[in-house]
């Protein structure tokens, strides 16, 4: 029997430095049952992002201190896979080429139709593999580690599609784990997950019929 899984909410990291637009744009994509997290600054987006692991970013362009194209830079940095929706009131065409060409997923120029960046958030959450995982799909992955957020983040991603995923590292590094959090957060999570020891399949005729049986019962299931 399959086992019970409770879908999240996708959670977004809200970045603007104006009180009243902050709040507006929370107030907004709260009431669409989105879990949010105001930031009236890029450093306070910085100093809470590993702990809330947002999985999308909307931020205020012009800001003091560090604006929003230098935070859209960090996040980049820091985690490649992060989608991020650049908000600006004074937008310029080479304001929105920076941006892009920083990695923004969409610019958008305030003030800001609420249906348009609803849109723009379900298409970036879309585009990076979200779909309501379950709570528990990367629970052996208890970090804050850049490197590791990424690594999942891409995962996340894989997981999404009927792509074949190759793991590789050293022994202890985590390619089981990884694996088995691929399996929960895919669309074939009810099914089985195929594992095979490799070496340990025997190179004759034998060893052969074992490896042909297993594949056959992974037809449709992910296999590590």
């Amino acid at each position: 029997m399959a086992r019970p899984t409770s879908k999240r909410a996708a959670r977004i990291l809200v970045v603007d430095d104006d009180p009243g637009l902050l709040r507006l744009l929370t107030i907004r994509l709260r009431s669409e049952k989105y879990e949010v997290e105001p930031a009236d600054s890029a450093a306070r987006a910085l100093s809470v992002i590993a702990g809330f692991r947002p999985d999308l970013v909307v931020t205020d362009l012009r800001m003091a201190q560090m604006d929003g194209l230098a935070l859209l830079k960090e996040l980049k940095r820091r985690w490649p896979s992060l989608n991020v929706i650049v908000l600006t009131a004074h937008g310029t065409i080479p304001d929105a080429v920076r941006a892009t060409q920083s990695g923004a997923f969409a610019f958008l120029t305030k003030p800001v139709e609420k249906e348009q960046l609803l849109a723009e958030v379900r298409r970036a959450l879309r585009t990076s593999g979200f779909a309501g995982e379950t709570d528990d799909w990367s629970a052996d992955f208890a970090t804050r580690s850049p490197l590791v957020e990424n690594v999942l983040a891409s995962a996340r991603l894989a997981a999404a599609t009927d792509a074949p995923v190759l793991i590789t590292g050293e022994p202890g590094t985590g390619r089981e784990p990884l694996a088995k959090a691929m399996h929960r957060g895919s669309s074939r999570r009810d099914g089985p997950l195929v594992e095979l020891d490799c070496p340990e399949l025997e190179a004759d005729a034998e060893g052969r019929d074992r490896l042909a049986r297993s594949l056959e019962q992974a037809v449709g299931a992910p296999c590590c």
